[in-house]
This record gives C-alpha cells, structure tokens and sequence, in this order.
C-alpha cells in the first residue's frame, strides 16, 4: 500500500466530520475544496468515503464528479479511494460475523455460559468465538475472538489448555480469562496458576496477577485489574485508560465501529463505569467531562475528534 494513504483517509475523514456538522459554513467549504483540489486523490477519497457511509443523503456533493476527474485523476486517486475500505475493515469491523470455526459464541452486547462434558464452565464475553478440540489426551481451547473466563475441571491426564494470539495458556487447577488484545492475548488468573508460553518464553502466572503476550513473547507479570473482569458482573469498569482502548472495548459491546482522529485523544486517560447494557452511552458520558466532540454519521459508525 502507499505510504500516504492513510494520512490521505485520515484528513478525508476530517473534512467529512467538519461538513456533517456544519454543511453551510462559509469558511470551511472554501478550505475544503482548496484541499480536494490540490490532488486527485483527495477527491478521490472523498467520494468515496460518501459511497461506502451513505452520506450523499446528508451532505451536499462536494466531490467531484469522475467525468471531471478524468481518466488519469482516477487511477492515480485508486489507492487512496481504496484506503476507505481499509479504514474500515483494517482498523475493526462493524460487526462479528460468524467465525466457520467457532463452535460457541456470543454476538454484540451478549454473554454466554457454557459447561463443557467434561465439568468445566466457560463464560464468554461480548462479541466472542471459541472452538474446543477435546480427546482422550487433551483438553483445547482456541480462543478465535473477544475474550472468555474459565473455571477448569480437574483431570491430570488431560492438560487444559487455551490457545490465542499465537500463544498458550496451560491450567494448572485453576480459574483464569483469556482476552484477545490487538496482536496478542491478556491473561488474567482468579484462582490457583497457569502457565504461559508464547513466541518461545514461558511465564507462571498466579491467582490475583496478569500478564500480556505478543509477538516478542510473555510480558512481565503484575497485579491483575480486577475491573479486567466487571463484565462477569455485568459492569463496564475503566480507570485511567486510554479512550483508543475504552472506544475498543465499547464497540465489542455495541457492535459498531469507532474511529479516533487524534493520537492525542486516544491517548487520553478516561476514567468511566457503566453496565453493559449501558455501553452505546459511554462515549457521550465521556464528552460531558472530556474535551472531545462525538459525531454519529451513521448507525454503528462514530467519529471522537479532540477540541
């Protein structure tokens, strides 16, 4: 991909947040069309934004039409109305589909408890997928999406074991979640321990601590946040977290989408509880205490900008 296709989205997506909320504005629309102007690819982008979030219908059309582009305005502008997808189906869903190798899962905003044949309990969170691999020697969990709690039944002959992200995490007579984070996986252990292994290191984990892998292997081992779990509770707890991460866990209880525009806001440390029921509210219980602007521009796809 180009490099400058996503700072190329990235300011589409600004222009078409500034003009959702104010269509009329004397000052912005000259600026606009001094920035689509200046390359082919930024009408390109444009237009293409208003196609794929349907907002023809409430915008006036300010791109320009293909037959004044021409024919070489539009090739050169193809990677960047591309990028529209990307920016969409790159950066997160609007939805879980159905994972062809799940054999439990939980759509947006629902929990689910499952008892396996051999005793063990299963919660799973919002917006989750797993399959089990169960025989004669082995107890496996392949956590597909989201995240789940497990409640493991002894059996020595038979490990239990979850797999995500590339890692594994191996019972040792105990209770533990298993959350998908980005490129890798959070574990956090309520009862007993469990062992860890993940890109060839290998960590114990024990009842009250956590720990984070990914590609450069386990983290380091810390006192677990017990508000990691509120949702077994049916409780929605951040202290002092990034929005970036808050809106991303939101939206795996909404369903829908949300795009930060500034790295300064999604940097920003929020502090927010609400139940799960109440999460498509949580980004606006934030704006009433933060500086950020929430806009809406469709059903399940929102845009946080800093102000």
């Amino acid at each position: 991909m180009h490099d400058d296709v996503e700072p190329v989205m990235a300011e589409a997506t600004r222009w078409f947040v500034t003009l959702h909320e104010d269509p009329t504005d004397a000052q912005a629309r000259p600026a606009f069309e001094a920035w689509r102007d200046a390359d082919p690819r930024h009408a390109a982008a444009y237009a293409r934004l208003q196609q794929l979030w349907g907002a023809s219908g409430h915008l006036p059309s300010l791109a320009r039409p293909a037959a004044t582009v021409g024919r070489r305005a539009v090739l050169q502008g193809a990677v960047s109305a591309g990028a529209a997808v990307v920016l969409v189906a790159g950066a997160g869903r609007l939805f879980l589909g159905a994972h062809p190798f799940a054999d439990q899962r939980t759509s947006a905003g629902e929990r689910s408890t499952v008892i396996l044949a051999d005793g063990s309990r299963i919660e799973l969170s919002t917006a989750t997928a797993l399959a089990t691999d169960f025989s004669e020697g082995r107890r496996r969990i392949r956590l597909l999406e989201g995240e789940a709690w497990f409640q493991v039944a002894p059996d020595p002959n038979r490990p239990f074991v979850v797999e995500a992200a590339g890692g594994s995490t191996t019972a040792l007579g105990t209770a533990f979640s298993v959350a998908l984070n980005g490129e890798g996986a959070e574990v956090s252990v309520t009862e007993h321990a469990v062992r860890v292994n993940a890109r060839g290191g290998k960590a114990r984990v024990s009842e009250g601590e956590s720990l984070s892998y990914g590609a450069s292997g386990p983290g380091r081992v810390q006192v677990a946040d017990p508000s990691v779990l509120a949702w077994r509770e049916g409780r929605l707890d951040f202290v002092n977290r990034p929005l970036g991460m808050v809106a991303a866990t939101l939206d795996r209880w909404t369903g829908g989408r949300t795009v930060i525009l500034d790295k300064v806001a999604a940097d920003l440390p929020v502090t927010l509880t609400l139940g799960v029921e109440d999460a498509a509210q949580g980004l606006d219980r934030l704006a009433e205490v933060t500086p950020m602007r929430v806009t809406r521009l469709m059903p399940g796809l929102t845009v946080v900008r800093f102000i």
